[in-house]
């Protein structure tokens, strides 16, 4: 008991020392992000390997009202008076952009189904000093949709100073079955390079043709045969195909001759044939295809 009661009067007596507590500063944390960085964007793999789809929240877009844009058709101060300028100016500026200096080739062609008349490639453009290309003609034909004073003006100019050359008669037919009579009424020169023999040239195409009352000149290039009076025999064919035209021509000139004096023919053989017309001898059968149309004309 001696021994206890001395232990614990011993720690009654020691004194206690007291330790102050240390301040430790905060530990600093690496800042968590909910998003995924840049460098997962980079690998695919490890962007749908780490994140599930469907614990992303959903973020909606706001919406964006729309808005109306308001087109003010600008003020006369700022837009150029180009209809009331000089007629003489206006066609000048007509001529450079619808006037082709050399003739207008057209061919037939089939788009989306439907026989129409196109532009060939007839423009020959140099690339460099040993190519050249050959592209369409540049023509600003959309003028004649701007408004109904400039397609006043400008429809005589296109479809009355060109020189258009078809191809065949079926060319001639579409063409004009395309542009329509008006238009057609408008056309001063036409050339018709590959009309076969004159008995089978298309009777349409000649009536399709019978608007153009204001040509004055078709080059028309015929084949014919070494036979007897072949002047005579081309000039009956080529009436049976174009009366509708010749006998139109005749009433808007108040002659009904009035026609031949437009045509200009050129002769030549088949192509199977390996002979070839002497000047002399087309011009003989060019005066008897001549007379024998006017007769023809003048009977009907």
């Amino acid at each position: 008991m001696a021994f206890i009661n001395r232990s614990i009067s011993n720690e009654k007596t020691q004194p206690v020392h007291t330790v102050p507590a240390r301040v430790l500063p905060k530990r600093k944390r690496k800042e968590t992000s909910y998003y995924p960085s840049d460098s997962e964007f980079s690998d695919p793999e490890a962007f749908a390997s780490d994140i599930d789809h469907n614990d992303m929240p959903i973020i909606k877009k706001a919406k964006v009202a729309a808005t109306t844009v308001i087109t003010r058709p600008l003020p006369k101060k700022k837009i150029f008076p180009f209809l009331s300028l000089p007629p003489e100016l206006k066609n000048k500026i007509y001529d450079y952009a619808l006037v082709c200096e050399n003739e207008l080739d057209l061919i037939s062609s089939i788009i989306s189904l439907r026989r129409v008349v196109r532009l060939g490639d007839t423009e020959i453009v140099q690339i460099n000093p040993w190519s050249i290309v050959y592209r369409q003609p540049s023509l600003r034909a959309n003028l004649l949709l701007l408004n109904k004073q400039m397609h006043a003006e400008t429809q005589p100019i296109l479809y009355g100073a060109n020189r258009f050359a078809l191809e065949e008669m079926k060319t001639l037919h579409t063409f004009c079955s395309q542009i329509g009579p008006k238009n057609c009424a408008s056309l001063q020169q036409l050339s018709i390079k590959s009309s076969g023999s004159i008995k089978y040239a298309n009777y349409a195409a000649f009536a399709t043709l019978a608007s153009a009352v204001n040509l004055t000149r078709l080059d028309i290039d015929c084949e014919v045969y070494q036979n007897s009076h072949p002047g005579k025999k081309l000039a009956r064919g080529f009436y049976r195909e174009a009366h509708l035209w010749l006998e139109a021509v005749g009433t808007a000139k108040g002659r009904r001759d009035a026609a031949v004096e437009l045509l200009n023919v050129d002769l030549h053989h088949p192509e199977y044939s390996c002979l070839s017309l002497e000047a002399a001898a087309k011009a003989e059968i060019i005066i008897g295809f001549r007379k024998e149309l006017r007769v023809l004309l003048h009977n009907a």
